[in-house]
């Protein structure tokens, strides 16, 4: 977000503010420390615990239900309103991550994208990175097909690889997911790496999401089955693609899902490329979800349109930040 756009959304959301107290829906992806985070997704578990601590003693956690409540009935937010959402279903949100919550007494909601629970395999982003990106000797040239379009990318520098990385990131996000699959199986031939992840970027197991989703301070929500981004597929491809994980997951916890995220959800876009889209809206609807989280800067009011909410994405923050940011976002 550019300087001008900054003012104008600051500008924007304390005069909305002033109309009417917001709650802020906070995201996270992953609790704990890694090598490398090309992302930026992952916050340390000393950081975390220490927003956590910050949100437990000076703001309103809402649990999935009583946000769910204000957002159905429109009924304006407590004072100081903040729900927290994670993305993804990464095996740290289990292991790191909800102790952590535990201990503060801070309640998340999990948004779980269900194709790689209980497997060896990373999520594409990660699977990129760990062909690209971690040690092992690579040509000097990549070629590769992706969605009949040929591609070629120089691999003979750590600078090189880097840039490469993040533009097939790039094309990559907006492909339908056999597209990834493909993309990712010529990698895989290219570097000598085989598909197998490593166990710092698994996702939960079965096991580990029916007991998150026993806990006290655990909910349980879809973002769809293999991650892609939904405003690029038909709608019949979007209903299947949520569909599934909704199934999967009413199925595994034996409980009704009503909660979903867009993968990526922003509402930027180039040309024709979507994150998500009115047919994504009417999916969710035709499926009875009934609060849809997507990831754009902003806060929540009563008038905020519920199938495309929007979060605030949490950086790495030490403490000092966080609680800066989050001022911020309750200014008025």
């Amino acid at each position: 977000m550019g300087n001008a756009s900054k003012k104008i959304f600051s500008v924007l959301h304390y005069v909305a503010n002033k109309v009417q107290r917001p709650a802020v829906v906070l995201l996270y992806h992953r609790v704990t420390t890694l090598q490398q985070d090309p992302q930026e997704l992952s916050v340390t578990p000393a950081n975390f615990n220490a927003q956590m601590g910050h949100l437990a003693s000076d703001y309103n956690v809402l649990d999935a239900d009583r946000f769910l409540y204000h957002v159905k009935n429109k009924k304006a937010f407590p004072e100081r309103s903040v729900f927290v959402t994670f993305d993804d279903g990464y095996a740290d949100n289990y292991h790191e991550a909800l102790p952590l919550l535990t201990r503060h007494e801070v309640p998340a909601l999990f948004y779980i994208t269900t194709s790689k629970i209980n497997t060896s395999y990373e999520l594409w982003w990660d699977d990129l990175e760990r062909v690209l990106l971690t040690d092992g000797n690579l040509p000097p040239t990549l070629t590769i097909n992706i969605d009949g379009q040929t591609w070629q990318y120089a691999t003979g520098t750590l600078t090189a690889i880097r840039e490469t990385y993040y533009a097939l990131q790039q094309v990559l996000r907006f492909c339908k997911p056999a597209v990834i699959e493909s993309a990712m199986a010529q990698l895989y031939e290219w570097s000598g790496k085989t598909a197998t992840g490593r166990p710092s970027h698994r996702l939960m197991t079965w096991e580990e999401l029916r007991a998150m989703g026993n806990t006290d301070y655990a909910a349980i929500g879809c973002h769809t089955h293999r991650h892609p981004a939904v405003g690029m597929l038909s709608y019949e491809e979007q209903y299947t693609e949520i569909g599934m994980s909704k199934e999967i997951l009413e199925g595994v916890l034996s409980a009704p899902q009503v909660h979903f995220s867009y993968p990526f959800g922003g509402r930027k876009f180039l040309g024709t490329k979507r994150y998500y889209n009115a047919d994504s809206i009417k999916v969710c609807k035709a499926l009875g979800l009934q609060l849809v989280c997507a990831n754009y800067h902003g806060q929540v009011h009563s008038w905020s349109n519920p199938f495309a909410l929007p979060r605030i994405l949490v950086r790495d923050w030490p403490l000092d930040e966080f609680r800066s940011h989050m001022q911020q976002f309750f200014k008025y």
